[in-house]
């Protein structure tokens, strides 16, 4: 029996065409093209769990700014900045924050989404 997604209540700010596809814990969220999220709940490193979102360097400083929770990702110490955002599920605001991200997303946010062959196949 395969484990109900994490954060399921977010699917109501999420546009209704998203695709969802499981992964081991983790749920990829596609929509338009581009991959846009992706929620992830595993007991393997913790800190990680919550919703990583896809975007560019370029737009970290906005999204940080507009939605604080948000962060970069760290490994230990060592802060690491890849494509990616992630707003961890032990945040204090964790549910408004997340349905502040969902929907920038309805609002097809450019600052968030990444085109990806697989996105655009599955969301044809």
């Amino acid at each position: 029996m395969s484990k109900p997604m994490p954060f399921d209540f977010l699917l109501d700010y999420l546009p209704a065409k998203v695709v969802i596809k499981p992964a081991i814990g983790m749920y990829y969220i596609y929509f338009e093209g581009k991959i846009v999220l992706i929620f992830r709940k595993v007991g393997k490193n913790p800190q990680h769990n919550g919703i990583w979102i896809a975007t560019r360097r370029e737009d970290h400083a906005s999204l940080k700014m507009e939605v604080p929770a948000v962060t970069d990702f760290q490994f230990g110490d060592e802060v690491f900045e890849p494509s990616w955002l992630q707003l961890k599920d032990d945040q204090e605001d964790f549910e408004e924050a997340a349905i502040a991200i969902c929907e920038r997303v309805t609002r097809r946010d450019k600052r968030i989404g990444k085109p990806t062959a697989k996105a655009a196949e599955l969301t044809r």
